[in-house]
C-alpha cells in the first residue's frame, strides 16, 4: 500500500480518452469483505442498471452480463487484498 496505485488508477479512468473509448466504466472497493452479491451489485449500479433489492446472485450476474455483452468496459477493482 501507499505507492500511490489508486491515485494514479482514478487519473487513467477519469481521462477523457479512456471516458470516450469505453461503453461502460465501473470502480469496486473490494476492500477486506469480499462480498460477491454487493461487489456486482456496485458494478450493475455504476453501469445505470437499478438491482432494487435483488440478492440473488446468479440473476444479478445474468444481468450483468446481458449489459456488459457487446461493450467496450473498464472494471477497476480497487483496495485488493
Amino acid at each position: 500500500g501507499g505507492m500511490g496505485k489508486t491515485t494514479l488508477a482514478k487519473l487513467v479512468y477519469n481521462d477523457r480518452r479512456v471516458v470516450e473509448f469505453f461503453d461502460l466504466k465501473a470502480w469496486v472497493c473490494v476492500s477486506n469483505e469480499f462480498d460477491l452479491v454487493r461487489i456486482t451489485k456496485t458494478i450493475l449500479k455504476a453501469i445505470d442498471y437499478e438491482t432494487s433489492d435483488h440478492n440473488d446472485l446468479n440473476l444479478l450476474q445474468h444481468k450483468l452480463e446481458e449489459r456488459l455483452t457487446r461493450k467496450k468496459f473498464l472494471l477497476v477493482l480497487d483496495d485488493v487484498w
